[in-house]
């Protein structure tokens, strides 16, 4: 194609080798990673310019600024660009509100490196959406609904028993693209906004490059790409079979769009890294190369609702994941989607404030163990159209700073703590909030007091990349145990009666240390 034909022109290679030597190694030795998405939307939700963002990131000490532009639907270069009649007369201007024009991203960049550097901007495309009404950045070219549904996924091209409809029906409704209680007799291409494309189409590889080296060329450092290998995945589940055309000829469309990105970004003497979800590591194939710079996970929604992270389930995740790639960097983050089931819909819809800054310590340190970077989540993703909890009372775009969350304090100290060096700790138990007779976990209060009544087990979460000294445990400033050894924890039984402060402090082994504490109200006439 014509578009192809321009964008292989500008990709004339250095040694790919020279540049990666470079800058290869920087991803792994990020020690602090928030996302925030995107760092142009203040102007729109929260009245928040890019000089706040920036003050923001420097508070946090983020050195990876994860999901920093999301490219979701056609972005305008500027305010001062006329689109085809085709498009809704206000596009460009609902565009510049929201702060998603491209000048609004190259801009943003440009402030931030200007006083955070070495800070690495990673940008977002989606492998699963192409909107009815789309255009190509760097060629200018406009496709209309016609030329999108081409490109739409088609499983029966490959002689699967399902109709492009069939398949494109059941995915909308996933997305809310159509009504979840229509009929598939409704559908009809020409009415929707969007489809899932076919990564094997040469037409939408076209695009889906466009859409990473338009961001490229706007200043960003890395391109992490959502549902890359969704389409896979999918058609191998649909066949029963992982070596199906239809799945390999899949898997190897999306590893070059990998290598066409990284080619660009070396045209232009620029290193730019390439991530995804783990879950392509699950693919058997070992040609063509895999090059990918980095991977994703998010905890469940499950796992964030009991605030409890399964071990065994990421354990096989994380060797999945080392066979495939290596020593690769392996980033979490909680995810979202379209309603209030995601993992981020149930930490800002179900947890209570207090529990979230507690999941964020719990998460830090599990995902800290074993060598997976947490990505703070500072602002942006979608807490669900039917959220009602919402970022100052209006919007249902997450912020850690707005009243009705307040976890922005609880990320700084955890990212203080993170870019420092020092120990990761929480308290365990007793559980924040809640009622505890003899050792057992009952309710929560009325008014979020930690009541306890007879004897509890203060139990201590620790992790130190220079590995653990000891754990001390104090009530009212006086030192009553310390502990050596995991697990840490202490047996509280001594006459006591009304408020106390709990405070728990982690040595590592070059006698750095991190603090956790809390206020508790107790009744025990024991001990």
């Amino acid at each position: 194609m014509k578009g192809l034909a321009v964008l292989a022109a500008l990709l004339v290679c250095l040694p790919i080798s020279t540049i990666n030597n470079e800058f290869e190694t920087n991803l792994a030795e990020i020690k602090v990673a928030s996302l925030y998405e995107r760092v142009t939307d203040g102007t729109y939700y929260i009245n928040r310019s890019i000089d706040d963002v920036i003050d923001i990131l420097k508070e946090t000490k983020t050195e990876f600024i994860f999901r920093a532009w999301w490219r979701w639907s056609p972005c305008p270069e500027s305010q001062n660009v006329t689109l085809p009649p085709e498009y809704p007369s206000n596009y460009v201007e609902e565009a510049t509100t929201r702060g998603s024009t491209y000048e609004h991203l190259e801009n943003a960049v440009d402030e931030i490196k200007k006083e955070i550097p070495d800070t690495i901007f990673c940008g977002a495309i989606p492998a699963q959406r192409i909107t009815r009404l789309v255009w190509n950045p760097i060629t200018g070219e406009y496709f209309d609904t016609e030329q999108t549904w081409e490109m739409a996924l088609d499983p029966s091209k490959w002689s699967i028993n399902m109709t492009k409809e069939e398949f494109q029906y059941e995915f909308a409704k996933t997305h809310f693209w159509v009504d979840p209680d229509s009929e598939l007799e409704d559908y009809d291409y020409r009415d929707v906004s969007s489809y899932f494309p076919d990564i094997t189409n040469e037409g939408f590889r076209e695009l889906l490059l466009s859409w990473a080296i338009k961001q490229v060329d706007c200043g960003v450092d890395a391109i992490w790409i959502d549902m890359f290998f969704t389409q896979a995945k999918m058609l191998e589940k649909f066949t029963n079979n992982t070596y199906h055309p239809a799945v390999r000829e899949s898997y190897e469309a999306a590893c070059t769009i990998i290598d066409e990105i990284h080619e660009y970004g070396n045209s232009v003497g620029k290193y730019i890294y390439v991530g995804t979800w783990s879950t392509c590591a699950a693919f058997p194939f070992s040609s063509p190369l895999l090059a990918l710079d980095f991977v994703t996970a998010s905890p469940s929604s499950l796992e964030v609702y009991e605030q409890e992270i399964d071990g065994g389930k990421w354990a096989e995740r994380i060797r999945i994941v080392g066979e495939k790639f290596g020593d690769i960097p392996f980033f979490a983050f909680i995810d979202w989607a379209a309603t209030t089931h995601t993992p981020l819909g149930i930490f800002s819809q179900y947890l209570s404030r207090e529990e979230q800054r507690e999941f964020l310590k719990i998460a830090d340190i599990f995902f800290a163990e074993k060598d997976i970077n947490f990505i703070y989540p500072v602002h942006g993703g979608s807490m669900g159209i039917d959220s009602e909890i919402r970022s100052y009372g209006e919007w249902n775009v997450y912020d850690s700073l707005a009243p009705e969350f307040q976890t922005y304090e609880t990320i700084k100290e955890l990212a203080e703590n993170k870019s420092m060096g020092n120990p990761m700790i929480y308290i365990d138990s007793p559980d924040k909030g809640y009622l505890h007779i003899f050792d057992t976990k009952i309710v929560p209060t009325i008014l979020d007091n930690t009541l306890i009544i007879g004897r509890l087990t203060v139990d201590v979460e620790a992790y130190a990349e220079e590995g653990m000294d000891r754990v001390e445990f104090y009530v009212d400033n006086v030192l009553k145990c310390t502990d050596n050894e995991f697990p840490y924890e202490w047996l509280w039984d001594e006459f006591a009666f009304g408020k106390h402060w709990l405070k728990i402090i982690a040595h590592d082994n070059e006698e750095n240390t991190a603090t956790d504490e809390i206020n508790v109200i107790l009744f025990n006439l024991g001990g």
